[in-house]
């Protein structure tokens, strides 16, 4: 009688539950602006990345697409960047981007330059 299945009634069988492990989420130190720990001598020391503000590095072949939000922020900010920079400075960054522009070439010809350049990514600022 293979096919028979014997059930008491009104007995229930226990259940049996495994002890549920918990992880810890380290999302703060790990993640943040440090890259880690290096040991010098024995003493653990912490190093900061060089700039906190730079992005992440981005893969080859990859796009990042802002919201319109992001974009209007973005310009905004290389706006005020460009706009606190003086004449030699947009000139010698122009240069180092290898842009040529002439001698005789206007101030803010030479900003719009440099303006539309970060923001199509091509210049970096600084």
């Amino acid at each position: 009688m293979s096919g028979v299945k014997i059930q008491k009634v009104g007995h229930t069988e226990p259940e049996t539950r495994r002890p549920v492990t918990r992880r810890r989420s380290m999302r703060t130190f790990p993640r943040g602006v440090m890259k880690g720990t290096r040991t010098r001598g024995g003493s653990n020391e912490i190093v900061p990345v060089k700039d906190p503000a730079r992005p992440p590095p981005v893969r080859k072949g990859t796009l990042r697409i802002l919201t319109k939000k992001g974009a209007e922020v973005r310009r905004r900010t290389i706006k005020k960047t460009v706009s606190d920079m003086n004449d030699s400075v947009v000139r010698a960054s122009l240069k180092k981007s290898n842009i040529n522009i002439g001698p005789k070439t206007p101030a803010h010809i030479a900003r719009e330059i440099l303006e539309g350049g970060m923001e199509a990514g091509m210049i970096v600022g600084k």
